[in-house]
């Protein structure tokens, strides 16, 4: 089995701190003001990664993203976020390397944009959500619409242009008419990416228990696909590309680190539960503060370590007991995995590429399964490649299980 590791690799980097934790989140993130805490961590950070510099320095493949998230990353005090930014300017960066950062709208977007952008960070991502404030407070945000409107200008100030905005669906009281106002007001905006997300309650969050308890109730489902419809209709015609099932870009302005990652690219990943993948293998972090703040790395030997990353080992570094949910990928799930990652970008999965990493043809593999999907009018062939039709979209986990 080929791996993908010629095409650049990725670094993200996990801040688990929010300003507040939202009715429907079940990421590994927690409020937190302390400011003994928030600098502990990125000390512990900042270890790790001079530590993950160094066992990769010596590749010959360059980091091509960086993405900082959470959590809330601008939920830290802007010198702590600069430390880290800087910290990262160390790897071996393309040139034109995307850094990422997520932001919250409530932070103090005109003071911190400028030393963001002074730090190397040149792509933002802002959670809006919706539009109406009434809909924000329900979930738990923290911002307002007009938090939102003063930090898109800021960023505008700040001469940072490729800005991507979160919106979300299927909200409760969410209503097509909100629905249609969130999408115009934020396209009036002109950012250069838009993520339409539908809402998926998680267990053990303020929303699941509101809802198990009859004190929210979600939009049906017919209402959710229509709306989810809507989104694509209104974004398309505003030029924007619907290139990922909940993605839209205008025309070179996709999320290269989200691409990278549906494509099966290498990246490492920093902070408490991070997540890596090195082509044929996956493990995270710890996720226990207490665990992480104690970092103190063991030198595993920047060779030994480019060696195992560079001839695809199944092997992972166990960086003083921090790695774990360490996963060594058979070739039958690194097909698998090529498969529902790939149909989830709408150009989707070309079989000579597939043949050209797995040495075998798509329909030798999935030849059944192709058949049946394409019978049920879930898949089509679309431009030498096989791809979601519009009812795949609205069923792609049905698609994506056929493959698991």
């Amino acid at each position: 089995m080929k791996t993908r590791n010629d095409r650049g690799m990725g670094l993200y980097i996990h801040i688990p701190f929010c300003i507040t934790k939202c009715a429907y989140c079940d990421f590994l993130s927690f409020e937190c003001a302390d400011a003994d805490i928030q600098e502990r961590y990125v000390q512990a950070l900042l270890s790790e990664m001079a530590y993950a510099r160094n066992y990769s320095g010596p590749m010959d493949i360059p980091f091509d993203t960086v993405y900082i998230g959470g959590g809330t990353p601008t939920a830290l005090p802007t010198p702590l976020l600069c430390k880290i930014l800087q910290e990262a300017q160390n790897f071996n960066l393309e040139n034109n390397a995307e850094i990422t950062i997520e932001m919250n709208p409530c932070t103090n977007a005109q003071s911190l944009l400028p030393a963001l952008k002074a730090s190397g960070v040149n792509r933002l991502s802002i959670g809006l959500q919706a539009w109406q404030n009434h809909l924000l407070a329900a979930i738990g945000r923290a911002h307002t619409n007009t938090d939102f409107a003063e930090t898109i200008k800021a960023a505008h100030n700040a001469d940072i242009t490729n800005i991507n905005v979160d919106l979300m669906f299927g909200l409760p009281g969410q209503t097509h008419e909100a629905w249609h106002e969130s999408i115009s007001q934020v396209i009036a905006y002109r950012p250069t990416h838009i993520s339409a997300y539908s809402l998926t309650p998680a267990e053990d969050t303020p929303l699941w228990d509101a809802l198990e308890t009859g004190k929210a109730e979600l939009p049906c489902e017919a209402t959710d696909r229509t709306m989810y419809h809507k989104a694509i209709s209104m974004l398309a015609d505003a030029g924007y590309q619907h290139y990922e099932l909940s993605n839209f870009a205008k025309p070179g302005f996709q999320s290269r680190h989200n691409v990278n990652c549906w494509l099966r690219r290498p990246y490492i990943g920093l902070g408490l539960g991070a997540h890596s993948f090195n082509g044929n293998t996956r493990w995270s972090n710890t996720s226990d503060m207490e665990q992480y703040l104690r970092w103190s790395p063991v030198p595993l030997g920047a060779d030994r370590f480019y060696q195992r990353w560079k001839n695809q080992q199944n092997e992972s570094p166990n960086r003083n007991n921090m790695a774990e949910n360490i996963e060594h990928l058979t070739t039958k799930d690194a097909m698998a995995e090529t498969m529902f990652l790939g149909l989830r970008l709408t150009s989707g999965i070309n079989p000579q590429d597939f043949h050209a990493q797995f040495g075998k043809s798509l329909t030798e593999v999935y030849g059944n399964e192709l058949e049946t999907l394409i019978t049920k009018g879930l898949l089509t062939h679309r431009n030498k490649s096989i791809a979601l039709t519009p009812k795949g979209l609205d069923l792609a986990n049905q698609v994506f299980e056929t493959f698991l």
